[in-house]
């Protein structure tokens, strides 16, 4: 309907031109390609962050990269806003408002889901987007990442390295989306050692373990004296705490969501990552294009979704024979042949 409106307005200026200028102006108007709809109205774009988290956690900043690359690469109209994942009514209201400024609104997070069900279906003409959550709404894209199958290959990785036999996880919330980590984590690490003591432990049972550095930090003292000598963190800003104190005892840390490789060289072992930059991008390009396509979509090791991050920070801790391993255990995975649990039996042992 925009661009019939668009030619109408051309077709009349091509009229008024007729009668000023003769024949061949008209022509020239008329088979003049009218605006796109991209042209004429650029998408306005709000994003929704948990919390004030963009520059202490990798899993905010990722999306952060995402939109801001799409701004640069296409014409959009883009705001940032922090939630707040500890008061439902508030962050409630921080999307309906957006939901009556945008054509698309995304947000991320399990704390997220409950929120973004109740407001997306009293806006059927705004278009949704969430990731990391499942959620099955007419107006409403849901990115979800086989993250068990990349914890899956992190988990090798710690089993083939550790000297110990002891390794750790530590996640933010005890919550299923956690749980799906670790399930992969513990089921990489068996894979490859069956007989590795695994110390599993989280922050907090609610999303306040984001936000929690200096308890990361001691969970993570406490395993690395225990004799763990590799810790998976999944635990957002509190991340850093556990880098710290990997930092403080020479041992080795497992990033996630982005490469974190380059945070400290010869510590951090790998980094789990989520291709979550591209997928947004890819959401609000296909927006933008006329092309949003609600429903529920899920990215592993297959379509590149998920990975292990190598590169010039980390490729001396990791021999050839390692890589061969988990290159193996990857190609067995997509191919059917491994399959990666994604919940934990509780309560746990």
């Amino acid at each position: 309907m925009q661009n019939f409106s668009t030619l109408r307005k051309y077709l009349f200026f091509g009229l008024a031109l007729l009668l000023i200028c003769g024949c061949d102006a008209v022509q020239d108007v008329i088979i003049s390609e009218p605006l796109s709809e991209m042209d004429a109205a650029p998408l306005r774009v709000t994003m929704i962050y948990p919390s004030d988290c963009v520059g202490s956690a990798a899993y905010c900043d990722a999306f952060h990269i995402g939109v801001r690359g799409a701004e640069e690469a296409l014409r959009i109209v883009l705001t940032e806003v922090n939630g707040n994942e500890n008061d439902p009514v508030a962050t409630e209201m921080l999307i309906r408002d957006a939901a009556q400024n945008s054509g698309l609104v995304l947000t991320a997070g399990y704390q997220m889901g409950d929120v973004l069900a109740r407001v997306a279906p009293e806006f059927p003409d705004v278009k949704f987007a969430i990731f990391d959550v499942v959620l099955d709404i007419p107006n409403v894209a849901s990115v979800n990442y086989k993250s068990n199958e990349g914890s899956f290959l992190v988990g090798a990785i710690a089993a083939l390295k550790s000297e110990s036999n002891k390794i750790g996880y530590i996640g933010g919330a005890d919550v299923p989306l956690l749980q799906e980590f670790e399930a992969g984590y513990v089921a990489g690490i068996h894979t490859v050692n069956p007989e590795a003591e695994i110390t599993v432990e989280y922050i907090s049972k609610d999303a306040t373990g984001f936000g929690q550095p200096e308890k990361a930090k001691e969970l993570a003292l406490a395993q690395y004296a225990s004799g763990v000598d590799v810790i998976y963190v999944a635990a957002g800003g509190s991340g850093q705490g556990v880098l710290e104190a990997a930092q403080e005892q020479q041992k080795f840390i497992i990033w996630v969501d982005a490469n974190g490789n380059h945070l400290a060289p010869g510590i951090v072992l790998t980094s789990m990552t989520k291709e979550i930059p591209a997928s947004v991008q890819r959401i609000i390009r296909e927006t933008a294009e006329g092309n949003f396509m609600a429903g529920i979509r899920s990215f592993g090791l297959k379509d590149g979704g998920v990975s292990y991050a190598v590169d010039e920070h980390n490729r001396q801790l990791l021999s050839d024979d390692l890589i061969a391993t988990v290159e193996s255990l990857k190609a067995k995975i997509i191919a059917g042949e491994i399959v990666v649990p994604d919940t934990v039996s509780l309560p746990r042992e």
